[in-house]
């Protein structure tokens, strides 16, 4: 009881300490001179600050702060502020799990590129964060990792607005090349100890207060052979503007989407946006010009670059007000050809070996059929965990031509362990795309550790493309129903997690099988790799159409991991000519087309009637007020929500009425779930660890604390409790898989009058050659704009199935499912992959394999019968 008192006391009296106005980071997609910082005024209590309780891991080093600018009452917007004085901020890339790191643990690593100029520069780095106000400051801290070093930490109190902390990088640690950034934080709950109250746990990083820090007189990208340096937007996409000449013709448009390919691949940005137009200004992203140098002299000045008489590729570093440039020319036509193709051939990635290690998994691991890797290669740290429910996450990228289905079983062979005294309800469980697929519980009450413990992953719950395995350790302990939240700060260890536990694929079966939106969208497929080259069908190349092919060829490119060489058409290609790719808005289309394509175009056009004839103003131009903006910005945060998109202006009603009441955060949007993506684990600011001697001696210390944790009585007590917890999560086991296979049927249903975008697939013929991709919206300016969402991996990799259609007021998918996949064949079918392919059709129909398992045995018993009437002797 005086455990419960001491906690309400201790968040009471938090609750009514005065907070700090400081400038508030407000972000949108306007252009950057509509951009706002606002502090939203709040009624303040007469009450004395408690003095925080800081460990000493956090004393030693406390990071410097940029100081607050307060603002007056009378005049509520200020002018956007200067990160520092004569400096300007590199953003992170945006990435799957986008910026929220969320749980009593998480983390996310970004490989982040640096020039030779810029590492040798005395450099630093700003976090901006807001965290939920379950957050308990004295007992959570963040962290920032560069290259496993640990830079530094602070205890997590930015509950009511976004502070931002700078940390100093150390001479040295940052090498030219790539580079792993690693932020991480550890929390835990201000009045709550139950296992539930976790998920109320989270830390949103603000992208547009958190970056590298760079000298204002940083030259910045200066060569090809730095690309990786540009620099991306605040949303953490990388703006390429496409300077084409007037009606630019299809061959100028293709060797553009060839160089936007090269510029994404290089650099690793996970979403490149694309749009056509003059060269742009502003400080983010690249202009790019490909062209013979006769038709680039109206649009860009080549004075410096000499005379041009051979393939050139260059760059024109950024100056005051302009962005830095990349130039693709030559004298000739041929010429301009060859210096793409020098352009698409990349040098090998440099960079520290943590760095490449980050930049090896974007945006996943490349798996195969019959490989293992550990997870010290993806990214995922060795952790000592004392809270209640430990997460760690990566992300690998299966073949496009995978054949998914219950044939086989990867092994994930766990290291690690746990202590004694764990609650009943412990266990371990692996999750694949936000669907269970594994668990393992914890039995031992004396604890255990482990070094090579497998866990099946059934490979039906994989898919092509990009996959997000999560492992979750449930360790809940008898003494957390008394709940005292400072006992956090002196907690025992409860989990350990080594990052030599690897994760081993068997052989897979190779045939690919569409339509399937899913793996094209994750992989590429069918168009990277194809026989020849695919085709782009665009029957109008408004500069807002071709940027959104731009965008969306970008993506794809990304997705393979490869550039892939469309070829432009003004006509629909016949059957067998390639597979077709086809972007337009809905009335650029012929209405037979769209019939043969499976696309519901009267429903589509009954929905979208009063935008068909929209005009080309730009939502992103259509002003908000600065209320909306700092609303906006908040609803951002809180929800994690994709920049590119556009929350609804009823939202941000409730978001405005939420901060003036001093709510923490509104309800979510009708109809959707609270539901977080969980981050993977790194390293945290207690038990960082050495390897491998250090794991060894680890894995040895937890041993012994088991043994001197042991009781002589044990054996029979845990005998009965390892049956009483057997039995339970054996049913739990059966109603989970029940359940799971219910929602696997449950189809997303498609509601066109919300929908910004839409998307299809079908397949016209036997090959990969017939496969038909389409994706059209209302009016050009839209399709140029939910392709920008689109493209935000938090949201394609939710596209799946046959149509799927997105709306950009709440970035969600909706997507329903082919009636008929078709086998497409990749690759020769040997006998052991016919075999394979066989399993998986057969897990996939079981009445048809029971069907044939009654025939055989049918057959089996009628043989018998005849064998013994017509063999041997009679007894007569």
């Amino acid at each position: 009881m005086k455990y419960r008192l001491r906690a309400a006391l201790l968040a009471a009296t938090t609750a009514l300490t005065p907070i700090a106005a400081s400038a508030q980071a407000i972000f949108t997609t306007a252009p950057q001179e509509q951009l706002f910082h606002l502090q939203v005024e709040r009624p303040r209590q007469a009450a004395t600050r408690l003095q925080p309780i800081i460990p000493a891991r956090f004393a030693a080093r406390e990071p410097s702060r940029i100081a607050a600018v307060e603002t007056p009452a009378a005049a509520p917007v200020a002018p956007p502020r200067p990160i520092v004085a004569g400096a300007m901020l590199r953003h992170l890339t945006n990435n799957i799990q986008g910026y929220r790191l969320a749980g009593e643990i998480g983390s996310s690593e970004w490989p982040i590129y640096v020039t030779e100029a810029q590492a040798s520069r005395r450099l630093q780095f700003r976090i901006g964060y807001l965290a939920a106000v379950s957050v308990m400051p004295e007992a959570s801290a963040l962290t920032l990792t560069i290259n496993d070093q640990t830079i530094g930490d602070t205890p997590i109190r930015a509950v009511q607005e976004v502070e931002t902390i700078v940390f100093d990088i150390p001479p040295g640690v940052m090498r030219p090349g790539f580079n792993s950034v690693r932020i991480a934080t550890s929390q835990r709950h201000r009045v709550d100890c139950s296992l539930e109250a976790t998920y109320e746990l989270w830390t949103q990083i603000d992208p547009t207060e958190t970056g590298l820090v760079l000298p204002e007189d940083d030259p910045g990208v200066v060569s090809l052979s730095d690309l990786g340096a540009l620099p991306p937007d605040e949303q953490g996409a990388l703006p390429i503007r496409a300077v084409l000449g007037a009606n630019a013709k299809p061959l100028e448009i293709e060797r553009m989407l060839r160089a936007a390919q090269a510029i994404s691949l290089a650099g690793r940005f996970e979403q490149p946006v694309v749009d056509a137009g003059p060269a742009a200004g502003g400080r983010y992203g690249v202009n790019l010009f490909v062209g013979a140098a006769a038709e680039l002299a109206g649009r860009v000045d080549l004075s410096r670059a000499g005379p041009i008489d051979e393939p050139r590729a260059f760059v024109l570093p950024a100056a005051p007000g302009r962005r830095a440039g990349i130039v693709v020319t030559g004298a000739t036509s041929a010429q301009v050809d060859e210096a793409i193709r020098r352009l698409l051939v990349s040098a090998a990635p440099k960079g520290s070996p943590q760095g490449l290690r980050a930049s090896a998994a974007f945006p996943g691991y490349r798996l195969d059929g019959g490989r293992k890797v550990k997870l010290r290669d993806l990214g995922v740290a060795s952790e000592e965990f004392t809270g209640r429910l430990y997460r760690a996450a990566f992300n690998i990228v299966m073949p496009p031509d995978f054949y998914a289905a219950d044939y086989g079983n990867a092994l994930l062979r766990l290291a690690g362990g746990y202590a004694a005294g764990l609650d009943s309800n412990a266990q371990i469980v692996v999750k694949v795309d936000e669907r269970t697929a594994v668990s393992l519980n914890l039995l031992k009450a004396s604890g255990d550790v482990f070094r090579d413990n497998p866990l099946p992953l059934p490979l039906g719950f994989l898919k092509p493309g990009l996959n997000r395995i999560e492992i979750e350790a449930h360790v809940p302990t008898r003494r957390d129903a008394d709940c005292d939240p400072l006992a956090a700060m002196r907690a025992a260890k409860r989990f350990l997690f080594l990052d030599e536990t690897e994760i081993e694929l068997p052989p897979i079966a190779r045939i690919a099988q569409m339509p399937d939106l899913a793996v094209t969208a994750s992989g590429g497929f069918p168009y990277a790799g194809a026989k020849g080259r695919p085709k782009l069908y665009m029957p109008s190349l408004d500069s807002d159409a071709v940027g959104a092919a731009a965008t969306i060829v970008a993506h794809f490119a990304i997705a393979a991991g490869k550039p892939i060489d469309f070829e432009i058409v003004d006509t629909p290609p016949g059957e067998g000519q390639g597979p077709t790719l086809a972007v337009a808005p809905l009335d650029s289309f012929d209405a037979a087309l769209l019939q043969r394509l499976d696309m519901p175009a009267d429903t589509l056009r009954e929905a979208w009637g009063p935008h068909l004839t929209a005009d080309r103003r730009k939502a992103s131009e259509k002003r908000l007020s600065p209320l909306e903006i700092a609303a906006r910005n908040r609803f951002v945060l809180q929800r994690n929500f994709p920049m590119a998109c556009y929350a609804p202006r009823n939202m941000l009603d409730k978001t405005i009425t939420a901060q003036s009441g001093g709510a923490s955060a509104p309800p979510p949007p009708s109809g959707e779930a609270e539901r977080v993506d969980f981050a993977p684990v790194g390293t945290t600011p207690v038990g960082r660890l050495e390897r491998p001697d250090g794991e060894r001696d680890l894995l040895e210390a937890w041993r012994d604390d088991l043994r001197r944790e042991g009781h002589w009585g044990y054996g029979v007590v845990e005998r009965l409790r390892v049956a009483g917890v057997w039995s339970a999560a054996r049913v739990a086991d059966a109603a989970q898989w029940l359940r799971a296979g219910f929602e696997a049927e449950a189809a997303d249903r498609v509601a066109p009058q919300r929908a910004s975008l839409a998307m299809s697939q079908t397949i016209l013929g036997d090959t990969a050659k017939d496969v038909w991709t389409i994706v059209t919206a209302p009016n050009a300016a839209t399709l140029a704009e939910a392709s920008a969402c689109l493209v935000d991996p938090r949201v394609s990799r939710r596209v799946q199935g046959q149509l799927a259609m997105l709306d950009m007021t709440d970035a969600a998918v909706a997507a329903s499912g082919a009636d008929s996949p078709r086998f497409i064949v990749t690759r020769p079918l040997s006998f052991g992959n016919l075999r394979l392919i066989a399993a998986g059709w057969m897990s996939l129909h079981p009445g048809v394999y029971v069907g044939l398992a009654i025939l055989v045995a049918a057959l089996f018993a009628a043989s018998t019968r005849w064998l013994t009437r017509n063999i041997g002797r009679s007894s007569r």
